[in-house]
């Protein structure tokens, strides 16, 4: 009986094939495997178990077929074209999708590649603290609570900027007797 096309990926996966991340993104300040990368890793290892790949560009997107010589058996993936509106963003498309497709068909290993990072949401910058000012009324509500001991410095730092010598300032009055 002939292995089918399941059996081999099966092969494959036992392989741990795993690709680097050699091409970089400017735009997104992100690495990611490159195609070259991802065919150099996984087509001889599937032409050696009878696998061809093919990639088949269709009018509303790119097929990516994974066939099997012997068993005559096959998987196929399929990537619907979005934005790709003229010859270089349709190549660029091609690219991205082929690379995309054999990395998520294969089960290979890598790490997050450039789209997903480029599409994590962008993580808010926390708001800045108010100077904590010498003299301000909040000055002087800090260190009335300082004397109290009912707020440390450390409380005080977590929701105002201190300037080092009134942070000094303010340190020098928790020592005082």
């Amino acid at each position: 009986m002939k292995n089918s096309i399941y059996t081999k990926l099966l092969e494959l996966q036992k392989q741990n094939i795993s690709v680097t991340k050699d091409g970089n993104n400017p735009h997104f300040k992100s690495k990611y495997a490159t195609l070259n990368e991802v065919l150099d890793k996984v087509k001889a290892p599937l032409n050696k178990l009878g696998v061809v790949i093919l990639f088949q560009p269709e009018e509303l997107g790119l097929k990516t077929i994974l066939y099997d010589t012997e068993s005559d058996t096959q998987i196929s993936g399929f990537m619907k074209y979005v934005g790709c509106d003229n010859a270089q963003k349709l190549l660029a498309c091609n690219t991205y999708f082929r690379r995309g497709s054999l990395v998520s068909m294969l089960g290979l290993e890598d790490e997050d590649d450039d789209g997903t990072t480029a599409s994590a949401p962008v993580k808010k910058a926390e708001p800045k603290k108010p100077l904590l000012e010498k003299g301000s009324d909040q000055w002087k509500q800090a260190i009335n609570h300082l004397l109290k001991g009912t707020v440390t410095i450390e409380a005080i730092k977590a929701k105002y900027t201190l300037l080092e010598p009134n942070e000094d300032e303010l340190i020098a009055l928790t020592k005082k007797p």
